[in-house]
């Protein structure tokens, strides 16, 4: 029997859409939308406001009924930003690691396992720093913290703000993780750059990748959803 599962990786921009307008209902009714076992959100406002969608870390899990793993708070001089993992699936083990290069801004990954119906899924959540260095000491420090811990099966996916197909800042999890095609994701409204990705182990997985590029996603965030379907031999 062949096992297959379906994981996004969705920059969702604070829910502040491509109208400048913050909502966050409709970015979940994307994540509704999506189906998916699997959906690592990055720059998830978590600043409380007037608004019932103020919170998002919180809002987010409320609003698409999914269970939550929530990453590290990022702080910036425009608010706070996090990691957020949902899925209908039960959540096993969450655990945070401490990307944050210098005085760069901070960056982490929430890293977890997900019971799904018949397999364990471990899945990593990350957002990179804009900086090539930066770049490339978090992914060497995430490869590190990866063959520590290896096990399988293993999908690592985030906004990594690598937008050459073969960046050396990412050379470290090329090492370790099998990287997929990396379509455009960004800007929403006419992608040109293949800011986030999605890597997966074992090698021998068959994966379908593909962004979501309806109505609704080109217009809830900056960054359009990139989608994998893996299936495992």
């Amino acid at each position: 029997m062949r096992r297959a599962f379906t994981v996004v990786s969705y920059n969702v921009h604070g829910c502040v859409g491509r109208d400048r307008t913050r909502d966050a209902d409709r970015v979940a009714a994307a994540i509704r939308d999506f189906g998916a076992d699997v959906v690592g959100l990055q720059e998830v406002d978590t600043h409380s406001g007037p608004g019932l969608d103020s919170a998002q870390m919180d809002y987010l899990p409320h609003a698409t009924g999914l269970n939550a793993a929530r990453g590290p708070l990022l702080s910036r001089h425009h608010g706070h930003y996090g990691n957020l993992l949902l899925t209908p699936h039960p959540i096993l083990a969450v655990r945070h690691l401490d990307l944050s290069i210098g005085r760069h801004e901070p960056r982490g990954a929430l890293d977890c396992d997900i019971q799904l119906p018949d397999l364990v899924l471990r899945a990593v959540v990350t957002h990179f720093g804009l900086f090539p260095r930066e770049r490339r000491l978090q992914a060497t420090r995430l490869a590190t913290h990866l063959a520590a811990t290896a096990y399988e099966p293993l999908v690592v996916m985030g906004d990594l703000n690598e937008w050459r197909a073969q960046g050396p800042g990412l050379d470290a999890l090329r090492q370790i993780l099998r990287p997929q095609p990396a379509p455009p994701t960004f800007p929403a409204f006419f992608p040109l750059l293949p800011l986030d990705r999605i890597f997966v182990s074992p090698a021998q997985a068959t994966v379908a990748i593909h962004t979501e590029a309806s109505p609704l996603t080109r217009i809830c965030s900056d960054h359009l959803p990139l989608c994998a379907t893996v299936t495992l031999p």
